[in-house]
């Protein structure tokens, strides 16, 4: 999909992009920037192929793709075909364990987890990222412990990457959720809004688990316990010196930009600057070099600041317009890509 240039240039590095440096290091010392992807994800409405053209649009070398039940997510010779037309590749795959998608690739944890596998090993991907089963699947559960998930990751030649999830309503249901909880498990995704809405520092996180780190999903959150992945600079997590950090320790795999782009699901022009003026600021805040972001969801206001150049407004917020039982509002159970939140809530 690219020639020897192209191939030779350093991860993130797009085609055409000379080597870029931190200020004040020695080019010889600095190291690598992580890859930063895009997910299908957020675009999951929409057609894959639209979806990952998009993406390239948006200035990015390669995805990650979210198997559903739609048919093209899963038809590898077809996704092969998308990545062709749009120079993209797939470094990260999700396999399909939200609610939404329970029944996806079959119910079964191991038959979807060992599927998934297959279709990442297919399409040349590093990492399968892979969801916990809930407490109480104690045969799933069983599964991982006897390391067969690993064992199968070994032969499709990709990583089995457990991500951390979150409590919901204050309840554990994933068996996974701390950095305690992903002990067992020796390559590991970060999701940077999961751990925000479980209560746990980002960089208190970030270093127990970043020998074993292989995939970041990033996004900012908005607070009040709600899985909002929200755009960078938009919420109260401190990712300027998360970005840093990760940038200046060599970190080696690949970073996800799993946002919530419903604000921008009708207007393809301004999804493409969004998604642009996003993967921009990431890079930026990796290199050490980005704009300063606001610390506090007060800051939403301001967001637009981050790159008034790309003329991007704050993105909308969540439906607070849910009706009050009591004095008391209950929110709407509403779907994003990533799950369901409870939102408008009185928190």
């Amino acid at each position: 999909m690219s020639d020897d240039a192209d191939t030779a240039r350093h991860p993130g590095q797009r085609p055409g992009e000379g080597p870029r440096e931190r200020p004040g290091q020695p080019a010889d010392q600095r190291p690598a920037r992580p890859r930063v992807l895009a997910s299908t994800a957020s675009l999951m409405m929409h057609p894959l192929g639209w979806a990952l053209d998009v993406i390239a649009e948006a200035g990015f070398t390669g995805a990650e793709l979210l198997l559903t039940h739609q048919r093209p997510t899963r038809d590898v010779p077809m996704i092969e075909a998308f990545l062709r037309e749009t120079g993209l590749d797939l470094p990260a795959v999700h396999g399909p364990y939200m609610l939404l998608l329970r029944s996806a690739l079959g119910r079964d944890y191991r038959t979807k987890t060992a599927r998934s596998l297959e279709i990442a090993g297919e399409l040349g991907a590093q990492v399968m990222i892979a969801h916990a089963p809930f407490r109480w699947e104690r045969r799933a559960l069983g599964w991982l412990r006897d390391g067969e998930a690993e064992q199968r990751a070994d032969a499709t030649g990709v990583a089995f990457g457990m991500e951390n999830l979150f409590p919901v309503r204050g309840r554990a249901l994933s068996a996974v959720i701390s950095p305690e909880d992903l002990a067992p498990y020796p390559h590991v995704v970060f999701d940077t809004s999961h751990f925000a809405v479980a209560g746990i520092d980002l960089l208190t996180a970030w270093d127990a688990l970043a020998d074993r780190v292989v995939h970041i999903h990033l996004s900012d959150n908005q607070g009040a316990g709600r899985d909002s992945h929200a755009p960078i600079g938009t919420g109260v997590l401190p990712l300027q010196a998360f970005l840093a950090r990760v940038g200046a320790s060599g970190f080696a795999g690949t970073i996800t930009l799993e946002l919530d782009c419903r604000a921008h699901r009708d207007d393809r022009r301004g999804l493409v600057a969004f998604l642009d003026q996003q993967r921009r600021v990431t890079e930026a805040l990796l290199d050490g070099a980005g704009p300063p972001l606001p610390s506090t969801a007060a800051g939403l206001d301001a967001a637009s600041g981050l790159d008034a150049a790309a003329g991007l407004d704050a993105p909308a917020g969540l439906d607070d317009a849910a009706p009050r039982v009591g004095g008391r509002s209950r929110g709407r159970l509403a779907w994003t890509p990533f799950g369901f939140t409870r939102t408008g809530a009185d928190r």
